[in-house]
């Protein structure tokens, strides 16, 4: 399973916790690439009240970052590992892990 899986069949999980965390943005690094700098967070109520206008799919932010991933996963398929980091302003900019999902080596499954 690709880490853009694992992290889709997580999504109500990660927006429990990005609820909880609350942060402004996030940062989307995959093998230790930075593929979002500062992906920002729609708030629930303007994700509810876009997703009444015909052609929008979005009505949660579980259902946004299920989204967003999927978007990702089509663009980069083969990646080993995806980190999902908060993201606050400041000098440096406060960032904090939110979920990390990676692909097992073969010599890691029987292990």
């Amino acid at each position: 399973m690709s880490p853009w899986r694992k992290l889709i069949t997580l999504a109500p999980a990660l927006a429990a916790k990005v609820r909880a965390m609350h942060p402004p943005k996030l940062r989307v690094v995959a093998d230790g690439r930075v593929l979002y700098w500062a992906l920002a967070l729609p708030s629930e109520e303007d994700l509810e009240a876009h997703a009444a206008w015909p052609g929008q799919n979005a009505p949660s932010l579980e259902a946004w970052l299920v989204e967003r991933l999927a978007f990702l996963e089509e663009a980069w398929p083969e990646v080993k590992e995806v980190e999902l980091l908060g993201l606050w302003a400041g000098n440096p900019p406060r960032l904090e892990p939110i979920a990390r999902a990676r692909v097992k080596r073969r010599e890691e499954v029987g292990a």
